[in-house]
């Protein structure tokens, strides 16, 4: 039977939120899932090596049997969950196991080194030239709008809010970069930070 691996992937758009896979080639599934309307690519934070198909199941199993609240969606593999906490799992499992050599960490990532990304200001919707009145739309749902009152804050369902928040609410998560999740005149939030605010 071909080897395959358990992948936990992170994205920069995905706060305190990881993806727990399986495939026989985690590159290429990593850059397939870059695809996707995320303005930021997935890193391989960690593999662990199995000898048979899907084992990644069996995983989200435990992990669901041991804290169901930390599934983002029952069909999905997305984990309210650190990079480290998902490895350390991996790690206890392969501990268990005797095959600790199976479980690898990309670069063997230091917990104290500088984070890969450099952290961001808050969007500044003046900053982006984003005028107090505009209407945002969500990616996912074109019908759910919300309306800039401030610099920081939008207006949706008639409360005075973040946009991480309202993308929080809609897909059910703790926590989320709301920016990556809405588009002014069709471009997206942090897009059009790159090009203004970010821009160096």
């Amino acid at each position: 039977m071909a080897k395959g691996f358990i992948y936990i992937m992170t994205n920069p758009a995905l706060k305190d939120m990881v993806k727990i896979g399986y495939a026989t080639d985690v590159e290429a599934r990593r850059k397939q899932l870059s695809t996707t309307a995320l303005p930021y690519e997935y890193e391989v934070y960690a593999t662990y090596e199995t000898a048979g198909n899907l084992e990644d199941k069996k995983l989200h199993k435990l992990i669901d049997n041991l804290n169901p609240d930390l599934r983002v969606s029952k069909n999905r593999e997305f984990y309210v969950m650190t990079s480290q906490e998902a490895y350390e799992l991996l790690e206890s499992i392969a501990t268990i196991s005797g095959t600790t050599d199976k479980l690898k960490r990309n670069g063997q990532i230091d917990s104290n080194a500088p984070a890969q990304h450099i952290k961001k200001p808050p969007i500044n919707f003046s900053k982006c030239g984003i005028p107090i009145g505009a209407e945002l739309i969500f990616i996912e749902d074109p019908t759910i709008k919300v309306k800039v009152v401030s610099d920081r804050k939008v207006q949706w369902n008639e409360e005075e809010t973040s946009l991480s928040a309202v993308a929080g609410a809609i897909k059910h998560v703790k926590a989320v970069q709301g920016p990556a999740f809405f588009t002014y005149q069709g471009e997206l939030i942090t897009k059009i930070a790159e090009n203004t605010q970010w821009k160096k």
